[in-house]
């Protein structure tokens, strides 16, 4: 800010010196310019002094109406005669000779007159063209202060211009302004950026400790059973599986993680290639086939009337990672011997997939809760079930990096109970 400030104030001093250069070439212009008018003046009044003597040296060296034809002629403008001899006699009698004569003395009075307005008239230019530059040069000190003002509320965060302040004007200034709103808003989202990311990263590490807390404390108290030498084989046995579980569920944890951030972070990069969905949907089904057998739970794909392949732009990794989240979540929250189905619809300008499973659904004013980060549920079943609460919010942001969507519908009361997420990702 200081250095901005700095490279301003020498700016503007420049610019200053530049205004005073041509103050003064305005004013040697103005001084020339009054000298040409007095001198064109003067030289009016010599000539129409030398006329009024030529017209009396005419009338001095004639008589009678000869003298006053010629000078009336004269007066008219005619050509007559020069009065050589009329102007010699005038200036034997020492009429010609400076304030000898009435029109002498009006010259030197007109003279004077127009010397002194010339000076009036340019100490007037001058004395205005210096009020012009003083009120310009406090114009320039005053918007140099506001500029420090400005830049001292950037040093303490405040990126607005005081009152709103628009463009004082064109030229240089109104550039630097234009210059300086633009980089108060640039540095108002850079504020307003770094803040939310702090404040998402304060919630991150809140909702961690509080996931890894349970987790946690389960190990521990394992331990602490396990170290007793008073537990038969069998309660041992139990332990250690519960010791199992608990660790599984902290590397699942630690994966969804990773992936969290690497995906906030920009440092997976999602690359779209024209692949069949369908093949992707069946990979993600092998890998949580093992998981849906162990409960006797079927997945089943229904056909439509359009054909089973469908090639559409994707990064098969992490789609295919977004329904396995889609099937467990599924799985987990089905009962024994129920059915999973799925469906495939192609539209005009995307494609639908439904994931309908018969578990035990989703309270409506959940729908967007569950899609949140470590959000689970007030469910008592959703409690007593293992996750992380990472699983969908990840798979909204694979789908929407990929420009679609994913929402759910469901049905939590009465005797049929399910929840049906519906994926739909464009075609091009």
């Amino acid at each position: 800010m200081v250095r901005f400030l700095n490279v301003g104030k020498s700016r503007f001093r420049g610019a200053s010196m530049k205004k005073y250069r041509t103050l003064i070439c305005l004013i040697t212009a103005g001084f020339i310019a009054i000298i040409l008018a007095g001198s064109v003046s003067i030289h009016m009044q010599v000539r129409n002094y030398k006329e009024k003597i030529q017209i009396l040296s005419v009338m001095a060296e004639g008589q009678g109406e000869d003298s006053l034809a010629a000078a009336i002629a004269l007066l008219k403008g005619a050509e007559g005669p020069a009065g050589e001899r009329g102007e010699k006699l005038l200036e034997s009698y020492g009429y010609l000779k400076p304030k000898a004569n009435w029109y002498s003395l009006g010259l030197r009075r007109d003279i004077l007159q127009i010397s002194l307005l010339s000076l009036l008239a340019f100490a007037l230019y001058v004395l205005a063209l210096l009020c012009l530059y003083r009120m310009s040069a406090r114009k320039r000190r005053q918007e140099l202060q506001e500029l420090g003002s400005i830049l001292e509320q950037f040093q303490n965060n405040d990126y607005t211009l005081k009152g709103g302040r628009s463009c004082p004007g064109g030229g240089e200034m109104g550039q630097v302004w234009s210059q300086l709103e633009l980089l108060g808003e640039r540095m108002a989202v850079g504020q307003r950026r770094l803040e939310a990311e702090k404040e998402g990263t304060k919630s991150l590490v809140t909702d961690i400790s509080h996931q890894l807390k349970t987790p946690v404390a389960g190990l521990k108290a394992c331990f602490e059973i396990l170290a007793q030498e008073d537990l038969s084989p069998k309660e041992q046995e139990e332990f250690r599986e519960q010791c199992r579980r608990q660790l599984e569920g902290l590397d699942a944890m630690a994966g969804a993680l990773v992936n969290i951030s690497r995906m906030e972070t920009g440092m997976i990069q999602i690359k779209k290639e024209p692949a069949d969905i369908l093949e992707t949907l069946i990979s993600a089904i092998n890998r949580v086939y093992l998981k849906a057998e162990e409960k006797q739970i079927s997945i089943e794909l229904e056909e439509g009337e359009e054909p089973p392949g469908f090639l559409i732009p994707h990064d098969v990794k992490w789609v295919c990672e977004a329904f396995i989240n889609l099937l467990e979540n599924a799985i987990k929250y089905s009962g024994s011997q129920t059915v999973i189905s799925i469906r495939m619809a192609a539209y005009i300008h995307f494609l639908r997939i439904e994931i309908s499973d018969q578990g035990i659904g989703i309270p409506k004013e959940e729908y967007h809760k569950i899609f949140k980060r470590f959000y689970r549920g007030a469910g008592t079943e959703v409690g007593q079930a293992e996750g992380s609460g990472v699983g969908l919010y990840l798979t909204r942001e694979i789908i929407g990096n990929h420009g679609g969507t994913v929402t759910v519908n469901s049905r939590c009361h009465g005797n049929r109970r399910g929840s049906t997420f519906v994926v739909q990702l464009p075609l091009s």
